[in-house]
């Protein structure tokens, strides 16, 4: 083997030995990374958060969700109620958060993981900010990573990208935020509803007791009858599970009403609804009251109505009662009244704290519940 092999084998060796110490180093580098916190320590300041702000391509501040007043607001939706149980998931999300493993350093790699920087136009990411905690989180959110639970992320400002073991669920539209409850009344409460929409006479769908099977419906024009026994059944559901789809105020709507129903419970709560129909969309405005008179029509026989007539039961079969008995039972009235009392009282602060809610918003709703709160009389008759 001549002189100039040996120089080339050596350059080889010493190539090999390099790249494998490179190798090494880049191997322990990760091993060193890998199942460590995201961001330590964030979950001893998570109740400092002030604000959470997602940003899309051309760092577009696309929402923000504030604390105010001791609540958590859409910024964009004219300060209307987030929903806290999504937010505390993705804070709980970013405290949690553990490196996987490191990805690419190389900015030209990271379109391909979503990582790359949200202010180029193209970005395909959300830049994702809270404030108010320590350490500060300032993270670009890229594609969801392999498995259930995985996202690849960057630090804003950081050369590397990683791949955590947890999803963070940070939609970039507003609407995706709102608190989405607007009303949940259960079937069993409902006892009447009274629909005018356009073009028809306003009726009343009704339940004469709680014990009835079936809503009946009132006036029916002439020569036509229910398509069913039940036909006026669904008035009951259209008030349960009630959410919005988007909310504005109820100012910026457009116009009169077009569609007007008032829903009366069995305990007392009256839900007044007016519907507008902008185009596809449908928006309602809700208003709540608490109707005294209603509850009393309705009232279930209470415990204080079984003590009395226990009391003259007895008082009948033996006019020696003793004088303890009358009292422990004058206590056991004088309690079933008072609880009787107390869910009344129930009702009316639901329809107080309701009305405070809903009062000055326009809520946004599926067409389909749109149409089962102002349910077209037509649609459930036919001819005799």
């Amino acid at each position: 083997m001549n002189s100039r092999n040996v120089a080339v084998l050596s350059v080889v060796a010493l190539l090999a030995l390099g790249g494998g110490v490179w190798l090494a180093s880049e191997r322990a580098t990760r091993i060193d990374t890998a199942a460590q916190p995201l961001y330590p320590d964030l979950r001893k300041s998570l109740n400092d958060a002030t604000a959470v702000r997602v940003h899309t391509a051309g760092d577009t501040l696309a929402v923000e969700i504030a604390r105010k007043d001791d609540a958590w607001r859409v910024t964009q939706r004219h300060d209307y109620p987030a929903d806290e149980a999504k937010l505390r998931k993705l804070l709980f999300a970013l405290a949690n958060a553990q490196i996987r493993e490191e990805k690419t350093s190389n900015p030209q790699n990271y379109s391909s993981l979503g990582v790359e920087d949200v202010s180029e136009k193209e970005a395909s990411g959300v830049r994702l900010e809270v404030s108010g905690v320590t350490p500060a989180v300032d993270l670009i959110v890229g594609k969801r990573g392999p498995g259930l639970s995985s996202h690849y992320v960057r630090k804003t400002g950081e050369e590397r990208s990683w791949l955590i073991d947890v999803e963070l669920d940070a939609p970039s539209r507003p609407e995706d935020w709102l608190r989405k409850s607007v009303l949940d009344i259960g079937a069993d409460r409902i006892q009447s509803a009274t629909i005018e929409t356009p073009g028809a006479k306003p009726y009343t769908a009704a339940k004469r007791s709680r014990a009835d099977a079936d809503f009946s419906v009132e006036p029916l024009p002439k020569g036509k009858e229910l398509t069913y026994a039940g036909a006026a059944n669904s008035v009951a559901t259209a008030l349960a599970s009630l959410t919005l789809s988007d909310v504005k105020p109820a100012s910026e709507l457009k116009g009169k009403p077009q569609a007007r129903a008032t829903y009366r419970t069995f305990d007392g709560l009256v839900v007044e609804l007016q519907g507008w129909a902008e185009e596809d969309d449908r928006f309602i405005t809700v208003s709540t009251r608490y109707d005294q008179a209603l509850a009393e029509q309705f009232k279930l026989p209470g415990a204080s109505d079984a003590e009395s007539a226990a009391t003259e039961e007895n008082a009948s079969s033996n006019d020696t009662s003793s004088e303890t008995d009358e009292k422990a039972t004058e206590s056991k009235s004088a309690q079933a009244s008072v609880q009787m009392q107390s869910e009344e009282r129930d009702v009316a602060s639901e329809a107080a704290e309701l009305n405070e809610a809903l009062e000055g918003w326009a809520f946004e709703i599926p067409s389909y519940k749109y149409n089962a709160i102002f349910k077209e009389l037509a649609d459930i008759l036919r001819d005799k």
